[in-house]
């Protein structure tokens, strides 16, 4: 199976705000959990501080978030002017805290209770320490920073259910505080599900279910089966992602194990969501019932392909719940996700399970969706959540392009870009940009909202991206086409030059976009256990009697460039366009690689196929691979190019190999192109005069 598992790694829905923002395990809208009541505070504090206070309180559950923060606020000011009174000025501060989250602004959030943590530490109250300690590793877990809340909650090395001394959850464990322990636990699954250690997650929602069931708490119950539903969900598609791969390289075999791993896991996702449901449902609890019906329409969506009735039924359900809930963020980013699941399950392609917010789908219920994405955007107006207004009218951009509106689109877009602050939707936009302005031939426009979208993508690319294991699944559809179709865009200009020198400047400029796609497929498989840095070396320090040939699949064809040393430390590239598309490519490598596994093809069968790849790589280049007295070829492989033996090309008399040395890279600038001294190299070599059997994780190997 090693064959398709290069193709693998990014992304989960939660970089790109398209799913729910995650659950505060310990915000709730009555904003009591773990601090004293409003009648403690009242007596706690002097009397021009219980109106600001109760008002605030009022407004927050009325939904008037904006309202809540001013009386907070107004409420802190006056305490912090009296200088007394420092139990009363955390509630205030906490309340503040919950409040910012809920209008997106994480930092600030974090911030107060980065003081108030400090101030329970002071005044000796643990309890109170491990409680804010687990709401802060929630914030920090919904900035995509799930290592940072790990380490919050159980610390740098958890093993064996042990978690450091000042850990959240061993805070919790030492004051018998079950409440907080539950929820620390359940943040702790969140924050390993959101970075793809599904296995973990599952303990540490089961570990929150135990003595959430032991304490009767209703509330986590329902949010432990949640936790559960969604990480069982993500193991799906990941086993999904998995068989995709798998067909595509033909390994029918290894399809369908991953295929019934996904039926699987499916079920069991299904069966948490139901469970969380009905339990919601009992406890009057609309928030979580909303979070489950949305988590089932997809599932059911997948399971009853033929049973529109059960999936839109379910869809209804959650339109119902969604009117009854006060405007909050959550409220206006589940509208957007509702939006994009009415496209997705009422599309009319076939075979077609992409996320409608980077594809375009034939659906009826594009005017439902449009009304959905003007109420987030009303909601976020009102609550004054720029980054989330900026997200709705961005996807509202999206439906317009979909439509060809693209004035309207542009519009909105540029709207998007201008309230947006964070990288992980900047890039998202600025490449929307670049597609509208490509469609309406600006093209270099388009390429200069490319290369931003790239510049977005390279500095999110070690923060966010690396720790959130789900987005591999993603990186092909919402990552990787940003680097082709500004490839494609560099290149088609480089067709319409006439000057010689304005052929090697464009060119010049493509090979970096090349390397740093290589560099996102490898950090992106790899994840955040790897960390590297392009080596800035010019390609003709590889050799001058050296060739490299770089390839790049396209949807309607391949391109090929060929690099020769110009002397001087400069280089030449020339590009050749192979008139196939990607399907073809990859049925052809499918066809070689498969005949050239075939013992029995006494007939060399693979020639014709191995001729009609030399015939797009090296053919073409002939004559200037003469003319250079080349004799070393480096080649850098797109995609399933890379799943064969470069040697086997065949130009009718001869393979490639015989004619030329044949040297593989990821990119030139990943790897240090030094020449190496033969006489100085070492060899290790070692063998067995007689049979040895070793058994290893229940496989038995013979040497």
């Amino acid at each position: 199976m090693q064959r398709f598992l290069y193709h693998i790694r990014r992304v989960q829905a939660a970089l790109f705000l398209t799913t729910l923002i995650l659950c505060l395990w310990l915000a709730h809208p009555s904003l009591k959990f773990g601090h004293k009541g409003i009648a403690e505070i009242a007596t706690a504090q002097s009397p021009i501080l219980i109106e600001p206070v109760q008002q605030g309180l009022k407004l927050y559950q009325a939904g008037d978030i904006q309202g809540a923060i001013q009386s907070w606020q107004k409420a802190l000011s006056s305490a912090q002017e009296g200088n007394s009174n420092y139990a009363g000025k955390m509630s205030i501060q906490t309340y503040l805290a919950r409040a910012y989250q809920q209008v997106g602004q994480i930092p600030e959030a974090i911030a107060q209770l980065k003081q108030v943590i400090d101030y329970y530490r002071q005044t000796n109250e643990p309890l109170k320490v491990g409680r804010m300690l687990t709401e802060q590793a929630q914030l920090y877990s919904s900035l995509g920073q799930h290592r940072r809340a790990i380490t919050i909650l159980c610390g740098e090395n958890q093993s064996n259910a042990t978690c450091s001394q000042d850990s959240a959850i061993e805070i919790a464990r030492h004051q018998s505080d079950e409440l907080g322990e539950v929820a620390a636990w359940g943040s702790l699954g969140n924050a390993h599900r959101l970075q793809g250690n599904y296995e973990q997650a599952i303990q540490d929602f089961e570990r929150s279910d135990e003595i959430a069931k032991g304490i009767n708490n209703q509330t986590y119950l329902v949010s432990n089966l949640n936790g559960l539903a969604n990480t069982y969900a993500s193991l799906a598609k990941r086993n999904q992602r998995h068989a995709e791969f798998a067909s595509e390289v033909g390994d029918n075999k290894a399809a369908q194990k991953f295929q019934q791993y996904t039926v699987g896991y499916d079920n069991q996702a299904v069966q948490y969501f139901e469970q969380s449901l009905h339990l919601a449902r009992s406890q009057n609890d609309k928030v979580n019932e909303l979070r489950s019906l949305v988590g089932l329409i997809r599932l059911y969506d997948r399971q009853h392909p033929y049973e529109p009735a059960i999936v839109n039924n379910t869809l209804q359900q959650a339109l119902v719940v969604l009117e009854q809930l006060p405007d909050s963020r959550d409220k206006a980013y589940t509208a957007i996700q509702l939006a994009n699941l009415l496209q997705l399950v009422n599309q009319k392609n076939e075979s077609v399970t992409t996320d409608p917010a980077t594809q375009c789908l034939k659906s009826e219920s594009l005017p439902k969706s449009v009304e959905l994405l003007n109420k987030a955007v009303a909601i976020n107006q009102k609550i004054q959540d720029q980054e989330g207004e900026s997200f709705a009218k961005g996807r509202l951009g999206h439906i317009y392009e979909c439509r060809q509106d693209y004035q309207q689109a542009i519009n909105l877009t540029q709207q998007a870009l201008i309230g947006t602050v964070a990288d992980e939707n900047l890039y998202l936009w600025a490449w929307q940009a670049g597609r509208l302005f490509r469609a309406t031939g600006r093209v270099q426009e388009a390429i200069n909202f490319y290369e931003k979208s790239i510049d977005s993508l390279k500095s999110i690319r070690s923060e966010l991206i690396l720790q959130q294991r789900d987005l591999q699944f993603d990186f092909r559809d919402k990552v990787e086409p940003v680097y082709r179709e500004l490839l494609e865009l560099r290149l088609e200009q480089t067709n319409d030059l006439v000057q010689k020198s304005d052929i090697q400047q464009n060119l010049e400029s493509v090979l970096p976009i090349i390397n740093e796609l290589r560099l996102a497929e490898l950090q992106n498989y790899l994840g955040n256990n790897c960390d590297l840095a392009l080596i800035q070396k010019p390609v003709p320090l590889v050799g001058k009697n050296t060739a490299v040939l770089s390839s790049i699949i396209l949807k309607e064809r391949l391109a090929i460039i060929l690099t020769l040393s110009d002397g001087d430390k400069k280089f030449k590239s020339k590009v050749f366009w192979v008139p196939v598309k990607s399907q073809e490519v990859r049925d052809v490598i499918n066809d070689l690689r498969t005949k050239l596994e075939k013992r029995s093809d006494l007939e060399n069968t693979y020639k014709a196929r191995a001729q009609q790849v030399y015939n797009w790589f090296i053919r073409p280049f002939i004559s200037d691979l003469e003319k250079e007295k080349i004799e070393t070829l480096v080649f850098i492989q797109d995609g399933i190019l890379r799943s064969i033996p470069i040697a086997v090309l065949f130009d009718g008399k001869q393979f490639v190999i015989e004619k030329y040395a044949i040297a593989f890279a990821p990119a030139l600038t990943l790897t240090n192109p030094q020449q190496s001294n033969p006489q100085k190299l070492q060899v290790l070599a070692f063998g067995l005069t007689q049979p040895a059997t070793v058994e290893t994780d229940g496989w038995l190997k013979i040497f």
